[in-house]
Order: C-alpha cells, then structure tokens, then sequence
C-alpha cells in the first residue's frame, strides 16, 4: 500500500465519510416496477445501477451528498447541460453542483450511486493504473485532481450582536499541548462494519441532532506575576500551570479570552450558557462531550424542527462521551455504562441508551450467520448486523420530539481502552436532509 501511494499519489481524504471507496459488488437484487435497473446491496446500502452490472464487478461507491469534482463530471458526461461534458452529444443525470441526493426511483431508495474504474481514464498520469487499486480503498483525490468531496452551501452566517467580522488580536493561549482535544468527526458505520465483531462489547444510543459542544477543566498555563518570572529566571521552582476551564463546539473553541474571534452564529453563546450550566460538575482533568438540542433562550431552534420535548426558550443537553486526562496528556475513557451512570448519578441526561452487549446478542436473527458456515462468513454477518441495526432502530419517528420528524438515527460505540464510534444515520432523515439543502438552509453544526 506504501509503494502504491507514492506511485500514484493516492491521498489520505479530507472527510472520509464523503470520500470514494472501491468496492466489489456481491449481492445484486430486483426492483419491483423495474425492468431496466437492478440494485446492488453495497457496504449494507442499496444503490440502484443499470443491467450490465454483475455479481463480482469492482468500481467506485460515492455516497449520499458527496459532491463529483467538474473534471469528474465532464469526463464521465454525467452533466445534465450536455455542453458541460467532455462530449457535447450526451447528457447525464447531474445538475452544476454535482451533488449525489438522497432520491426514489418508482418508489425504490438508491443510497449513493456506483461507477466502473474506467470513469477514472481521465486521469492523465503515468504513475496511476485504476487496476492497482484495491477493494477499500479510500480517497477524495489521485494525484492531487479532486474526484469528490463533501457537498456545503457556501453560506456564512452571522448572529445577532456577532456581526463584526474584523479580527480581533489573539490572546496568547494558556492551552497546554495533548490537554484539550477536539471529538473526532463519527465516521459512517458501514464503512467500518469489519470492525465490529460477533463477540464484540458494543453500545448502542440514540442519536441527537443538535449541536457538538465540549466543557473541560484542564491543566493549563498559568499567566506569572512580574516577580515570579525574575524568580523563574534565577531557576527558582515556579509552577507555571494551573487547572483552568475550557469549552467548545464540535470544532472551535468558544472561550472568548481564548478566541476572541469565534462567531456564536446563534442569537447567544449556546456554548457558554451549556459550559456553564455543567462547569461545577466538572473535576480537575474532566472534559465533558454533549448534544445541546431544543431551542435558544430567545426561541429560536438550534436545529429546525427538533425540539426534542423542550418549550421555546428551554434546551436539554444530552452527554455521550466523557474523559479523565492526567497532567502527562493521557487520556482514559469512561465506559459507555460509567458514562450514564455517573450522569444519573448527578442528575444529568446522557444520551438514551438503546442496547449495550456483545453483538451477536443484539440480534437473535444472526445467530445462524454465526453458527453455520457460508461462502463470506465476514461480509454475511457485517451486511446482516446492518440490515438488521436499520430496521430496529432507523427510519421512525423521533420519540422524543413533540414535533413529526424523522429520527437521525444511532451511533455504535465499541468498547475499548480508546473512543471508538460510529452512526448509523436514517434514510428518512437523509430526505429531510436533502429538502432542507436544496432550500439553501445551513446545518448550523457544519459551520461549528
């Protein structure tokens, strides 16, 4: 794989959720009111393609709202505006934006869309031969040409009274390096369903859609007083930390003396007003990493529709993952089950929890799988544990909202000594998802 990327310059993508993946089709099935298009079963997600496509057939998987590069498009004459394509006598399916959309076809879902290798002929390069490629590989561009990305309407908002975008000068920040950290983006779940394992100790919740926030105490830098930088000089033992509070969105801290330039985009700081909230929970080397859904103390939603039981002007805060780092920057996990216990045990929502066992006891309509030989034992169980995770827990009505929306979906921790998670987004959502983007509205949360 090493030799491979620095032949040909395949590239580590920038969001792999919204990356191409090379795959091999294994299971293809009919449609009903269909007779000139099938669907291929693809990494637990059903896509619709075309007759020719065989049982066995290696090509490229993009998924729900990726977004195909302009080369990509042209090349491959899946523009719509024929004089878009390469060649000016065909037209495709795709508008300018090249956006993938969560669509029905005569009442089937395709959950992405699939193309042979030889839509990558257009790369012009010695280095790159598609055939080199491997099943699972992942990527967004070859030899530095973008073939896809995330798809984002360019809008920037700006909140009232947060309006000014003048930068402000930065204050020199008290954050000590592998004390704060970011939560990971949640990768999707079938790109890693190889991971999760009969016997593996999982843990199932809700999902929330609302907004990423991080509350922390931390050791930090502790600004000196005149005489104790003269006595530091003269190597006189100072201490020079302290621990001191931070908090954040999914990807910005919000600290004003930290960053003084960081744009609420809400009416207030939701951020603050949850720090605050949870800041006397906090003990020295907590962070706190929690969904704040409902609505904002003006009344406006953090996320349109979702109210998640909460009256204008009330929000709730949902806790999903919770960590204790030493003064060396180590970091050791709560538990799935110490995390809902210690927020029962104060008094605080954590996220609802829908299962927590092995895997193989999740379902009782996968024992077979495990039991009984098959042709791909892996790919069988990995593609059923799907089929079977969508069916209990996707695509209904979200419980808690008193509003009709669909539910988000769920995440997959599995246990271990690191953070390991993944969601399980619903096809209903991904259709609310889609309308809202083609209004132009912005998810808040992408923009945090």
């Amino acid at each position: 794989m090493d030799l491979k990327i620095q032949q040909m310059k395949l590239s580590k993508p920038k969001n792999e959720n919204y990356s191409a993946i090379i795959v091999k089709i294994n299971t293809l099935v009919p449609l009903s009111n269909c007779d000139k298009v099938q669907a291929a079963i693809i990494m637990g997600n059903q896509v619709i393609v075309g007759m020719d496509i065989k049982v066995g057939d290696i090509g490229l998987y993009f998924p729900l709202e990726c977004q195909l590069s302009k080369a990509y498009l042209s090349a491959n004459n899946l523009y719509r505006k024929s004089e878009l394509n390469s060649d000016s006598t065909k037209a495709g399916y795709f508008e300018e934006n090249g956006r993938i959309r969560c669509v029905k076809f005569r009442g089937n879902k395709s959950e992405g869309i699939f193309m042979p290798l030889e839509s990558l002929d257009f790369i012009p390069t010695s280095n790159f031969n598609k055939y080199s490629l491997d099943v699972d590989d992942v990527f967004d561009e070859i030899d530095g040409i973008e073939i896809c990305r995330k798809y984002v309407i360019k809008t920037k908002v700006y909140g009232p009274g947060n309006t000014n975008k003048q930068s402000k000068k930065p204050i020199e920040s008290k954050i000590i390096e592998n004390q704060f950290r970011f939560h990971n983006d949640t990768s999707m779940l079938y790109r890693n369903l190889h991971k999760i394992k009969p016997d593996s100790l999982i843990h199932i919740s809700y999902k929330i859609h609302g907004t990423s926030a991080i509350a922390s105490k931390l050791l930090c830098k502790r600004p000196l007083k005149w005489y104790e930088r003269v006595l530091k000089f003269f190597d006189v033992n100072i201490s020079d930390t302290q621990y001191d509070y931070i908090y954040a969105s999914r990807k910005v801290i919000k600290n004003s003396r930290l960053n003084p330039n960081a744009n609420h985009y809400y009416s207030s700081d939701i951020w603050k007003l949850g720090f605050e909230e949870l800041k006397d929970y906090l003990q020295d080397g907590m962070t706190i990493y929690y969904e704040i859904a409902g609505f904002m103390p003006e009344g406006g939603s953090i996320q349109k529709l979702y109210d998640y039981g909460c009256e204008p002007s009330q929000h709730k805060k949902f806790i999903y993952r919770i960590t204790y780092t030493n003064p060396d920057g180590k970091v050791f996990e709560f538990s799935a089950p110490q995390v809902q216990q210690w927020c029962k045990k104060n008094g605080l929502e954590a996220v609802p929890e829908l299962y927590y066992g092995k895997a193989k006891d999740c379902f009782q309509n996968l024992y077979h799988l495990i039991e009984e030989p098959v042709e791909f034992p892996d790919q069988k169980w990995e593609e059923e544990f799907l089929v079977e995770l969508k069916d209990k827990y996707n695509d209904k009505d979200c419980y808690i909202c008193k509003n009709k929306v669909p539910e988000e979906g769920c995440v997959i921790r599995i246990e271990g000594d690191e953070f390991e998670a993944y969601k399980c987004k619903s096809e209903a959502f991904y259709r609310l998802e889609t309308k809202m983007l083609d209004k132009g509205e912005v998810d808040i949360e992408e923009e945090n």
